[in-house]
């Protein structure tokens, strides 16, 4: 009886797994928590203060650098190189931040700043280096 050959799998069509549905979810409710965090009215208050400026940018750095963690995570479940993944990550991330931004020119009190935009890409680029030492570790092993 001659062996049956594997047929490949598409991976457009495979079944997706909990882990799948999982990791799709989280990215969803962390899209969509970004987008009600903008949504706030603002205080057109400008702060001043270097700890409020800290904390602020603080959250925009940590917000990106976990959104960028979980797209990295959902593309892990497509047939991509690791520098595809890294662009695509990249790329989808910083069109958050972009679309964050335009968002915000609509909320009453708050401004869309580009300046943002370079912030969020702090946490981005801190969570793709931190995945190029990994592999770069891993390589070396």
């Amino acid at each position: 009886m001659p062996k049956e050959k594997k047929q490949k799998e598409n991976f457009l069509s495979k079944k997706k797994t909990f882990e799948e549905f999982v990791w799709y979810s989280l990215l969803t409710f962390w899209i969509a928590g970004i987008f009600v965090l903008s949504s706030f009215e603002g205080s057109r208050e400008h702060y001043w203060n270097t700890w409020i400026f800290i904390q602020r940018k603080s959250a925009h750095i940590f917000e990106f650098f976990v959104l960028a963690y979980l797209v990295w995570k959902v593309l892990l479940y497509y047939p991509l190189k690791a520098g595809e993944r890294s662009w695509l990550t990249l790329l989808f991330s910083l069109f958050w931040a972009s679309w964050d931004e335009v968002h915000q020119l609509f909320i009453f009190g708050r401004e869309g700043k580009i300046e943002d935009v370079f912030v969020d890409l702090v946490g981005i680029a801190l969570f793709l280096l931190v995945v190029f030492l990994r592999e770069r570790n891993k390589k070396a092993a």
